[in-house]
């Protein structure tokens, strides 16, 4: 009879979902992963999520191929939902423990195996775990490494099989893309490459070659876990609590070699910017905040070699081992002689325990206050949307008007030309495309040719939107390439971007070392200004906030719209007076308009060659 594995991935919010959805779970359909895994457990895969978001799950195509391999079952969490962002730690830490505290006293009989909603491994890690788990390791710990998120999940996705819904990828293929695009609080925490520190030092790294990172994290991702006793609830935020009070003594098992198991965490390139200081720190200051951070387990972690190579271990490892271990016992002789107790722990023990009580005392009137709320919260959005419109489809009272009408405007007026058919192209799927309609092609696979017989039996469109960030404007001219053909003569194609960041960035110095398409006739508009930029700011700013409390965000939210309401008609009647196609640093977003002009002969040639591919 097979032993019992639980793999459990907590996920909230729909950004989230999405990410599990569209790569967490084709990674973990790999064959080396959970098939592999299949073959010596009985797994059942939990997922711990919002009630609200079960059908978005159910529809998923991802997790329907889950569910043809093994046990799937979706559980709610809304109940440790909290009003606040920062309470993430604690609301993680319930959900994981809400994945397996209903196997009661058998959860000393299973293997419980956890994901981040964002954690992508490589094919073949989950066996590696299968394989170490049938040898007896009772608690195995791996590394995640960070990566920067706008420029690998493009390239992730174009991986993806969408037949099997599975994103196959080597271990060393994987940290090839890894190291490529290593993230900003990786970089500022290479010891050997001392440019930039991060204010809080919790790993380290040392740069060997192109191919090969080694380092130290406190802690290593707990990734499988068979409980020596029952523990049904937690004393302490995840990583700081969990192995001690479950398995206090088993032996841990860390997987060191990115071979055997790699996984990345793909983060917005600026998440931690405002931790990364300049130049390097001292041992000195390192010491003082590990010393009251780390438990006795976390110290331990921290001295386990770590090694990410997308090669053959090079000649010299040894000799940069040596350099990091000389430097982490210089680190560690500083270091306070106690570790701290995970045990109300002295930094975190009384957050835990109050954000605990918060969320307990809050299920019941939560609840009564939900349904109570739900006719309060549809007059709300209904009166929302009659006054200021729904993005995209905004009015001028709107502070997103300046940047989401031009899109707005185009779908409009396309539609009453009787010209309805649109292919869409973005590194994702964006609200605008899910408000707009029309065929979505991702655009790795667009920049490949890659469009798929689907989209090329609704060719030739009518129009084409690309929504773009400013570095993907790059790749413009291969982009109107593939894309040209696919547009009817006299159709359009419409490339949209909208800035990130502060709007006084050099954002031109980009734009000059664009290779613009020569082809048809074409316009760029540059819309928004400073002043737009800062009311948008504001109320995208409110419409985050109490995000797990609809009526409290809604009422937020209509009371930013209500005070800016004034200024923001001023200033979006001020932008659309000013002439758009004069460049302004100060831009928000902008749009290039090109209208398909072919010569007669090759109009033919075009129809003649759409004609047989439709036979």
């Amino acid at each position: 009879m097979k032993e019992s594995a639980r793999l459990i991935i907590p996920v909230w919010g729909e950004r989230y979902a999405d990410k599990v959805i569209s790569m967490t779970l084709p990674a973990v359909l790999a064959p080396g992963n959970l098939p592999e895994l299949c073959r010596t457990f009985a797994v059942e895969l939990v997922i711990v999520t919002e009630s609200r978001l079960f059908d978005l799950f159910r529809r998923a195509p991802s997790f329907a191929a889950v569910e043809r391999i093994c046990a799937a079952r979706l559980v709610p969490l809304d109940d440790v939902l909290t009003d606040f962002a920062s309470d993430y730690g604690v609301t993680l830490t319930h959900a994981l423990f809400r994945g397996f505290a209903d196997l009661g006293a058998r959860m000393t009989e299973s293997y419980l195996l956890f994901l981040n909603a964002d954690f992508i491994v490589c094919d073949g890690a989950l066996g590696h775990l299968g394989k170490l788990m049938r040898e007896g390791n009772r608690v195995i710990h791996a590394p995640s490494f960070r990566v920067v998120a706008e420029d690998v999940w493009p390239q992730l996705q174009a991986l993806i099989d969408t037949a099997s819904c599975t994103l196959r990828l080597e271990p060393r293929r994987m940290v090839k893309l890894a190291l490529a695009n290593k993230h900003p609080t990786v970089k500022a925490r290479t010891v050997n490459q001392r440019l930039s520190h991060q204010s809080w030092m919790d790993q380290f790294y040392w740069y060997v070659d192109e191919d090969t990172l080694i380092g130290y994290q406190a802690p290593v991702a707990l990734v499988a876990i068979k409980p020596e006793r029952v523990v049904p609830n937690p004393v302490v935020v995840w990583d700081f609590g969990f192995i001690p009070e479950a398995a206090p003594a088993a032996p841990r098992h860390f997987i060191g070699d990115s071979d055997q198991f790699f996984m990345i965490e793909p983060q917005s390139r600026d998440t931690g910017r405002e931790m990364i200081r300049i130049g390097w720190t001292s041992y000195a200051k390192i010491a003082r905040d590990l010393s009251v951070w780390l438990t006795k387990e976390q110290r331990e972690s921290g001295k386990q070699l770590l090694k990410f190579h997308a090669a053959d271990l090079p000649a010299d490892i040894n000799e940069v081992s040596e350099q990091a271990r000389a430097y982490l016992a210089e680190v560690d002789r500083r270091l306070s002689p106690t570790p701290a107790s995970h045990v109300d722990h002295p930094l975190l023990g009384r957050w835990f325990r109050e954000t605990t009580a918060r969320q307990r005392d809050g299920v019941a009137a939560g609840s009564r206050r939900q349904a109570a709320a739900k006719p309060l919260l549809d007059a709300l959005q209904t009166i929302y949307r009659r006054t200021f419109g729904s993005p995209p489809r905004v009015g001028r009272f709107h502070p997103l008007w300046a940047d989401m009408s031009p899109i707005a405007r185009a779908v409009t007026a396309w539609g009453a030309a009787g010209k309805p058919n649109i292919l869409w192209i973005s590194s994702s799927v964006s609200l605008l495309q899910r408000r707009l309609g029309g065929a979505h092609v991702d655009l790795a696979k667009a920049l490949g040719a890659d469009f798929g017989e689907a989209i090329e039996r609704k060719a030739p469109f009518d129009a084409c939107i690309c929504e773009l960030t400013l570095l993907d404007l790059l790749k413009i001219d291969r982009l109107y390439t593939n894309l040209r053909p696919l547009v009817k003569n006299g159709g359009h194609i419409l490339v949209y971007v909208a800035k990130r960041g502060k709007v006084f960035e050099g954002a031109h110095l980009v734009l000059q070392e664009v290779a613009f398409p020569s082809v048809d006739v074409s316009q760029i508009h540059f819309w928004g200004d400073a002043v737009t930029w800062f009311l948008a700011m504001a109320y995208l700013r409110a419409s985050r906030q109490f995000q797990s409390t609809p009526v409290v965000r809604a009422l937020i939210i209509g009371m930013t719209l209500l005070l800016l309401a004034p200024v923001v008609r001023l200033a979006n009647a001020r932008a659309a007076r000013r002439d758009s196609t004069i460049f302004r640093s100060t831009w928000t977003s902008l749009t290039m308009e090109f209208t398909v002009r072919r010569t007669q002969s090759l109009v033919r040639n075009n129809r003649s060659e759409l004609s047989a591919t439709t036979l």
